[in-house]
């Protein structure tokens, strides 16, 4: 970066279009008369949100191309699989976000793949039904191929029932999510098309609270009677069974196994990598019934995921519209109570005996590389990290009572801005949060916000920059402030070695504007205030910074970092196998 000059820097960037003359005037006055190099100019772009991450480590290494496909803006990488990679990008000029999925470089001279790539598109883009991520345009230049969808802010099934404590959501929950995936299925069916790849990391949970089904890049259909690839757990069922490659009812099969995992947390085809093993017929013959695992499952949805998940095909539901009126009477029956007070007793029983000491705290973060920061920090130190981009989002998510039990939350205002201090506040508004701690972080230049917001022991507010061991230790003084009586505080903070957190404010200090918030006084109530600003994990104060890894997001297409361990089938392998049991 240093072989570049400002002069250089600040062309490029509009020449690229990455951002307008007025926000780059507005960073170069913020440093006032002070010198700086390019590095700072552009570390500042990044903190502010004019520039991401991915962008400015293109601009550092010199790179003048792939910084857009099309009219869209790439900002970063959300998922990678074995055939293609997926980026969060902007329209140019309308701003719509948009999740765009890009076929891997060392497949565009490979004209199957490319073949596959763009029938995916073209099919996708002839289906949309709410429970299927839309896909708006498919394209191929000279150099890329690339699809634009629809982009879905959520959680995968996968991260969900990571993010629970007893690792299972409610049954009555569970029955929804499945009957949405179901609903989808019975749509792409009709139309011809079916799945081929289900599993908790191809169906997303949006923030409204709807099941999404994702990546349809296995899709088949009867009329073109050309032939995919499939996951190979489908190959090794419909062998097994012998069924013509393609049975209609494979879908309803792994639906079932995705059901059985939502009420267990158990994969009832167990976590398998090899791949000699996930081909062996025994592992579908030796499936427990669920309650046989999970004795608490109501006996009306038991019957719909044993039913769903019969070896023999003729067992199972015929049709995605068969299992999805079974989800209708069995989410009907848990509204009602029929058939469900006995068990849910057993499952409250259950989930007490195996209830986790592990506490859990909500990250409000907007700022990628800062959500992959205080993810890995509260992660090391023990704690369950639920990050959220979002302040609205959060609080729903809060309100939810199907949702994990959160501890504390913290609010981070250098990224949310004043959305920050209302979420804060409405938090003593809802029901499910208003004795819940919070932790509200403010810049300098946002000190005086601390004025709007309700403080309390609990409820504190607290001046950055802050040492990671620092912010730790103020969690930890919350969580033993609610659990404790309150002689008995000052102990428990000599014993854990916490720093004494902010001062209570002064009645006289609150202003009646934040206009008129006496910024000073109030920075003397803020003691961890001054420290450096550095995210760290406890123990790590004197080593340097490593740079952060680049935050693992929902993949919009369910493509999965873990794509190494995904393996899908096609006929000359089929043929392999066959001559090598013969």
């Amino acid at each position: 970066m240093s072989t570049i000059s400002f002069d250089d820097l600040t062309q490029r960037l509009l020449s690229l279009d990455l951002i307008d003359l007025g926000k780059l005037r507005d960073v170069e006055n913020s440093f006032g008369a002070r010198p700086f190099t390019s590095e700072e100019f552009l570390q500042t772009l990044q903190r502010r949100g004019y520039l991401t991450k991915y962008q400015v480590e293109r601009l550092v290494n010199g790179e003048t191309t792939g910084y857009y496909y099309g009219e869209y803006r790439i900002q970063y990488l959300i998922g990678a699989g074995s055939f293609a990679r997926v980026f969060r990008c902007v329209h140019k000029d309308t701003g719509q976000v948009v999740a765009v999925k890009v076929l891997r470089a060392r497949f565009r001279e490979d004209a199957t793949a490319i073949k596959e790539f763009e029938r995916e598109g073209e099919l996708g883009m002839q289906m949309r039904h709410p429970n299927i991520a839309a896909i708006y345009e498919s394209r191929s230049t000279k150099y890329d191929h690339y699809m634009v969808m629809e982009f879905i802010e959520g959680l995968t099934l996968k991260e969900e029932l990571k993010a629970q404590k007893n690792g299972r959501i409610s049954p009555l929950r569970a029955t929804r999510i499945t009957r949405d995936v179901c609903s989808a299925l019975d749509y792409a069916l009709r139309r011809g098309y079916q799945h081929r790849d289900m599993k908790p990391s191809n169906i997303i949970l949006s923030s409204s609270g709807k099941a999404v089904l994702l990546d349809f890049g296995l899709i088949t259909d009867d009329s073109s009677g050309f032939k995919t690839q499939r996951a190979i757990e489908y190959a090794a069922l419909e062998r097994s069974t012998h069924v013509p490659r393609d049975d209609k009812r494979s879908d309803l099969y792994f639906l079932g196994s995705v059901y059985y995992q939502l009420l267990t947390g158990i994969a009832p085809l167990g976590e398998i990598k090899e791949r000699s093993k996930r081909l062996d017929a025994g592992r579908f013959k030796n499936v427990k019934p669920i309650r046989e695992v999970a004795p608490y499952v109501p006996r009306c949805v038991a019957y719909v995921v044993d039913k769903a998940m019969k070896f023999h095909p003729e067992e199972r539901y015929q049709s995605p519209a068969l299992m999805l009126e079974a989800l209708d009477g069995a989410a009907q029956a848990l509204e009602s109570g029929v058939d469900v007070e006995q068990e849910e007793k057993l499952m409250v029983a259950a989930t007490q005996e195996k209830k986790e000491a592990q506490t859990s705290v909500m990250i409000v973060e907007a700022n990628s590389e800062l959500q992959n920061a205080f993810r890995n920090s509260f992660k090391n130190a023990g704690y369950r990290a639920l990050v959220m981009s979002n302040a609205e989002r959060a609080l729903e998510r809060l309100d939810d009572g199907q949702s994990m039990e959160v501890n504390v939350v913290l609010f981070n205002a250098q990224s949310l801005g004043p959305s920050a201090v209302d979420a804060f506040n409405k938090m003593l508004t809802i029901q499910a949060t208003k004795n819940t701690p919070a932790i509200l972080l403010l810049d300098e230049n946002q000190v005086k916000w601390a004025a709007k917001a309700k403080r309390s022991k609990t409820r504190l507010a607290v001046g950055m920059p802050i040492t990671m061991k620092r912010l730790l230790l103020v969690v930890d003084k919350l969580i033993k402030a609610q659990k404790q009586p309150a002689q008995k505080l000052e102990d428990a903070e000599k014993q854990t070695g916490a720093t004494k957190s902010a001062k209570p404010i002064d009645p006289a200090l609150v202003a009646t504007s934040v206009d008129d918030f006496p910024t000073e006084a109030f920075a003397d109530a803020l003691e961890s205030a001054y420290d450096r600003v550095v995210v760290r994990n406890p123990g790590e104060e004197d080593k340097k910074e490593p740079e952060p890894t680049p935050v693992r997001e929902v993949p919009m297409d369910g493509t999965d970092v873990d794509a190494e361990n995904d393996y899908y089938y096609d006929d000359e392998e089929e043929e392999k196998d066959a001559k090598n049991q013969s």
